[in-house]
């Protein structure tokens, strides 16, 4: 939920000028039994319609491994003897080719055993390795490895060991935890970390329920027709949706990032009209049920996505987003939230699954 904003927002909102002011018709007919129809829009009813609500269980171990996370500040990190098992540190000369081309090499890079950055497979091959091994091997990735240059490939490894460390965490008393954190004693800061993940958990079975709804009026309505000033408003949303790549893995521009994304031109149109057709029937949405910002809402709305984004000054939320764009995300946040009211909804526990 917290990159919502920065999505849907903070990525969009700069219109390109419009080439032509004759509306782009689509070839699609109004729909039957419409609740709302306008020049652009053939709106299906959305009321009513069932869904499922996925209330996420909070494990013990999850809980662990966000104590784990927050307290790995004050770890220290000791050099060992030993080969290596899981939770230790191994410091590599790393160097991983496709097809004679190297994707990645970096000297004394860490690899945390346990960690999966590189595959569960990878961690397994740097456990119970010692100082001075040098390792060279190929591994395998699924269609659906992370890395999507190299999902489906083939990867040489070429692995030097220099140095194994294991980490050592503080042990969390209550003393510690008082001296170091801004809770009182353990049990304080232990609740704190499991209301956080109830709290990220419960708001992200909401935008994932928003979501289905929305997906279902979609579905069902029709989009005549739009302008192309509405077109160039998506494809900036999705454009610069996709800008964080380029610093991310050092590319120079969008091509790069779709090139390397293994975006087709007709995957990018494909983002393109569904960023289009979601604000349409969003838009259609507000306007048949007539939905404004009161000032309260427009108040909790600011402080919800100030929170959200981490940030501490109004001046400088307001100064990153601006106002208009702001006032547009909270009204939408409001006619989803219209859906959710006006659905049928069962809900169902479940855990969540990892990223």
């Amino acid at each position: 939920m917290k990159k919502k904003l920065a999505i849907l927002l903070l990525c969009a909102c700069m219109l390109t000028a419009c080439g032509s002011k004759s509306p782009i018709k689509t070839g699609n007919e109004p729909i039957e039994h419409a609740v709302y129809t306008d020049d652009q829009v053939s709106l299906a009813d959305y009321t009513g319609l069932k869904a499922e609500k996925k209330n996420y269980i909070v494990t013990e171990q999850e809980v662990e491994t966000r104590i784990h996370e927050a307290l790995q500040e004050f770890a220290e990190y000791k050099s060992v003897t030993r080969p290596s098992v899981s939770g230790d540190y191994v410091q590599t000369n790393f160097k991983a080719s496709i097809d004679g081309s190297v994707v990645f090499e970096e000297n004394q890079y860490d690899v945390v055993l346990g960690g999966e950055e590189f595959g569960k497979q990878l961690d397994e091959k740097l456990t119970g390795v010692s100082v001075g091994d040098q390792l060279s091997f190929q591994l395998d990735y699924g269609d659906d490895f992370t890395d999507v240059e190299w999902a489906g490939k083939t990867v040489d490894f070429e692995i030097e060991v220099i140095d194994i460390q294991e980490e050592l965490m503080p042990e969390a008393t209550d003393d510690f935890i008082a001296a170091n954190t801004s809770y009182a004693d353990y049990d304080e800061f232990v609740s704190a970390v499991r209301e956080s993940i109830t709290d990220s958990y419960a708001a992200e079975s909401r935008e994932e329920l928003q979501e289905e709804l929305l997906g279902q009026v979609i579905d069902a309505s029709s989009i005549i027709q739009y302008t192309a000033k509405d077109y160039d408003a998506a494809k900036e949303k999705v454009n610069n949706a996709y800008l964080s790549y380029l610093d991310l893995f050092g590319l120079e521009d969008l091509d790069d990032v779709y090139e390397f994304l293994d975006m087709t031109d007709e995957d990018v149109e494909e983002e393109i009209q569904s960023a289009l057709y979601r604000t349409l029937i969003v838009n259609a949405i507000i306007k048949n049920e007539d939905l404004s910002l009161s000032d309260e809402d427009y108040e909790e709305g600011v402080l919800y996505y100030m929170d959200q984004n981490e940030f501490e000054s109004r001046e400088e939320f307001m100064e990153t987003f601006g106002e208009e764009e702001v006032r547009t995300q909270i009204l939408e946040d409001k006619a989803l939230n219209f859906l959710v009211e006006h659905a049928q909804i069962t809900e169902i526990e479940t855990e969540h699954e990892p990223d």
